[in-house]
């Protein structure tokens, strides 16, 4: 492809990003520190840097990076010609500073801590990706590595090491194996569907545990099967005296915010205040919900408990962790788990983009939110009140 077309491209990413809310809000903090002469300066900087497909890409990252938004990126799908190291992983559900192995690899069982890439401490590593990873807080960025089906995300992506650490056929992982570190070449393999979001048809669960009823929430769905969930789960805790619900958001990247409402009338409040929301789409502010208002709330014939927690993670972003910030906000719930990858306040709603040449995809977000108690807007995450 010619240079021409990677440099039209980016001035049509750059022209799209220009609408998003940042530019369009008046008195924003964010414009003290980022203003559109600033982005026109990174613009022309990188667009001076094109010269092929590698570059493009570094540069559009950047730019999609300059708005500190999750909702606003470049999204580069895997293909069955893209490669990867094979690793499956999550961070330690016991110590979430710790990258473990879901699954085994090889000889290196399942739980063993993944501690360096090429010498490179998980922590370092962490740092060097959020430098292209366009993101909120450090938690979204150390869930978009190895949650995220995109190779642009995925620490173990061929595109993400060659950045790192320059083009080989296999690179050193070193494990921590019951307290004896394990170094293994790991090589490079076609990709074969891992990372993935999980189907939609798997988006709940629940099960009573100890007395304890918990629905696991893997998307914010609102339909047939979740009302008619939320009122199985409110019948059998009333039947069986359970005293205690916990709403699992830990594995939710987010969806339809409509279901936080549906929740809510099946809880013990009888007010609350909502996520105010300014939609942008026009060029103008245009508010959606406000805040300050109250809602009613119009409570089901068969409640949950009054003791109702709330679990969250490093992947609960989007509409999951602004069903967690309106339950909390609310004091409908308390919140466990670990902080969340969405900032409280922050954009989003995005359209949805290809840019005409090289058919990159990408999103801008179009819509301002901001969490309902305005004394806590400067809050970088979620923050669980304990494990």
């Amino acid at each position: 492809m010619r240079m021409s077309a990677y440099k039209d491209d980016l001035r049509y990413l750059y022209t799209e990003l220009l609408k998003h809310p940042a530019f369009l809000e008046n008195g924003v903090a964010f414009l003290e520190k980022n203003s559109k002469a600033a982005f026109e300066a990174l613009f022309m900087e990188k667009c001076a840097l094109v010269s092929n497909y590698d570059s493009f890409i570094e540069a559009a990252t950047k730019l999609t990076c300059f708005f500190n938004d999750g909702h606003t990126n470049i999204e580069l799908p895997y293909t069955a010609s893209n490669l990867c190291l094979r690793l499956k992983c999550e961070w330690d559900k016991e110590d979430a500073n710790n990258l473990v192995l879901s699954e085994p690899y090889e000889e290196i069982p399942a739980h063993a801590k993944i501690t360096h890439v090429e010498d490179v401490p998980i922590d370092e590593i962490i740092q060097l990706m959020a430098s292209f990873i366009p993101h909120e807080n450090i938690y979204l960025v150390k869930s978009r590595i190895i949650r995220y089906p995109y190779r642009n995300y995925h620490v173990f992506s061929e595109l993400n090491l060659k950045r790192l650490f320059g083009a080989k056929t296999s690179y050193l992982i070193a494990f921590n194996v019951n307290g004896q570190l394990v170094t293994k070449a790991v090589p490079l393999l076609h990709y074969d569907g891992y990372p993935a979001f999980a189907p939609d048809e798997e988006f709940l669960t629940y099960e009573i545990k100890d007395n304890v009823a918990i629905m696991h929430l893997k998307s914010c769905i609102f339909n047939d099967v979740y009302k008619d969930s939320l009122k199985e789960l409110a019948s059998i805790c009333k039947s069986r005296g359970i005293k205690t619900f916990i709403l699992d958001l830990s594995e939710n990247m987010g969806g339809d915010s409509t279901a936080i409402e549906h929740f809510i009338s099946y809880t013990h409040c009888k007010k609350y205040r909502v996520y105010e929301m300014v939609n942008y789409s026009s060029g103008n502010a245009e508010f959606v919900t406000r805040r300050e208002d109250e809602t009613e709330n119009r409570q089901q014939e068969v409640l949950l408990p009054e003791k109702i927690y709330c679990k969250v993670s490093f992947d609960t972003f989007s509409s999951a962790r602004t069903f967690a910030v309106t339950l909390c906000d609310n004091r409908i719930a308390e919140v466990i788990g670990n902080p969340t990858g969405g900032k409280p306040n922050s954009y989003g709603m995005p359209r949805k983009c290809v840019m005409p040449k090289t058919y990159t995809r990408f999103r801008v977000s179009t819509s301002r939110f901001r969490r309902p108690d305005s004394r806590k807007d400067d809050e970088i995450s979620l923050f669980p009140s304990k494990k």
